[in-house]
């Protein structure tokens, strides 16, 4: 996880999937809830305090992992990266999973 000051850049060699949204902060914290309820993270303090910030979330192996028949072994890898920057429309920087694909379908 990283939240910097401006774009940190995407990691494309890294992974295999990428996607942007803009996101506004009424109070310059932002908080990251696990799946299910299970744990919340308190993330630094966001750079700009309150605003408009851009959040990138890189991830491997998602295929992998969704067909995996335990919950046991960490298959799949995520990164996300955060900096100010004005509103702008959703993106995709790079789509290669199925589950992705699937994601993106269903919404």
């Amino acid at each position: 996880m990283s939240v910097a000051g401006h774009d940190p850049g995407a990691d494309t060699d890294g992974y295999e999937d990428i996607v942007e949204v803009s996101f506004r902060s009424e109070a310059g914290r932002l908080s990251l809830h696990e799946w299910g309820g299970a744990d919340v993270h308190e993330l630094p303090a966001l750079p700009a305090g309150p605003g408009w910030y851009r959040l990138r979330y890189h991830a491997q192996h998602m295929d992998e992992a969704a067909e995996a028949d335990t919950s046991d072994a960490v298959i799949d890898r995520y990164l996300l990266q955060i900096w100010p920057q004005a509103e702008s429309a959703p993106r995709t920087v790079k789509s290669t999973s199925g589950q992705l694909a699937y994601w993106r379908r269903a919404r």
